[in-house]
């Protein structure tokens, strides 16, 4: 497979999408829990309960970003393969390789994401509604397969070290539950009009913050892995090479130290930050996360040549 900008961006769409639709089902099946004792997942005091609305605008926006986010990663890839009959073909004659995985995982999670996007719009009750609680377990698993998979899909071709690492994947599941956790928080500054909605962007933001720190120990865990197992420094085409620039003031200026430093200080402080702070970090998550996959496949491509 040709990599190319394509790829890149579907890397990030792909993930991001898959990320955000594990995040709020998760938050959603929690939530039906946690309601039925009168505490929120996203909520700090018994008090202090985002309403139902809140909720239900916030779940409504993400559901409606992932499966686009989903479907635009999906036409970006078939634009980059030139053949879209190739793709067909994985499904034609699947075999156990990891492509054809992910490409099933794909596909259902595809599905999950339709029958909760429409439940979540149409207010469909009855049948639709077991059908969402299934399809949001089930999108759960299969988002976690999709993320891991988009870094499987470089770590798949031997030939580029700076790809070779089992880090790999792990970096791009806690990159894509980042990106998706940021998309998450957008919707909740989107519906900050309702109440509880400044408890559970703090909630978000400290969410946020986990899923960071775990970025950054993967990525360091990632970068030692690659100079150990390989020689001549392979990862000198991503520290210092072309691609040096977006992964250093795009991945770890935008992606880990800023939006780290404004939710470290928020916790601190025990304040809520103004929503244009909020709405700052979130962008620069995404800023990251698509900087990180361009500088990965730039990386790789450059070092191949």
């Amino acid at each position: 497979m040709a990599f190319s900008e394509l790829i890149a961006l579907y890397l990030f769409l792909g993930g991001t999408a898959a990320g955000a639709f594990a995040v709020m089902a998760a938050l959603d099946l929690h939530a039906s829990v946690a309601l039925s004792r009168h505490v929120h997942p996203l909520s700090a005091h018994r008090g202090d309960i985002p309403s139902q609305a809140f909720a239900h605008h916030v779940s409504k926006l993400v559901y409606a970003v992932s499966f686009f986010m989903l479907l635009t990663g999906l036409l970006c890839l078939l634009a980059d393969l030139g053949k879209p009959q190739a793709f067909y073909f994985l499904f034609l004659y699947p075999t156990a390789s990891f492509m054809s995985v992910g490409s099933f995982a794909l596909a259902l999670l595809s599905i999950c994401m339709a029958v909760v996007f429409a439940f979540a719009w149409l207010d469909l009750g009855g049948f639709w509604e077991k059908a969402a609680g299934v399809a949001r377990v089930a999108g759960i698993v299969l988002s976690a397969v999709v993320m891991l998979y988009t870094g499987m899909l470089l770590k798949t071709v031997i030939s580029v070290p700076v790809w070779q690492s089992w880090w790999l994947p792990v970096l791009f599941l806690f990159s894509a539950l980042s990106c998706g956790c940021a998309v998450v928080i957008a919707a909740g500054l989107l519906s900050a009009g309702f109440k509880g909605a400044s408890t559970a962007l703090r909630r978000l933001a400290a969410l946020d913050a986990a899923f960071i720190m775990l970025e950054t120990v993967a990525i360091a865990a990632y970068a030692l892995s690659v100079n150990s197992f390989q020689v001549h420094g392979p990862l000198d085409a991503l520290l210092i090479g072309d691609a040096a620039w977006l992964f250093w003031a795009g991945f770890v200026g935008c992606g880990i130290a800023a939006p780290l430093v404004i939710d470290v200080i928020a916790l601190i402080r025990r304040r809520d930050h103004a929503s244009g702070v909020v709405a700052m970090a979130a962008t620069l998550v995404l800023i990251g996360g698509l900087a990180l996959r361009f500088a990965l496949v730039g990386a790789g491509v450059s070092a191949a040549i």
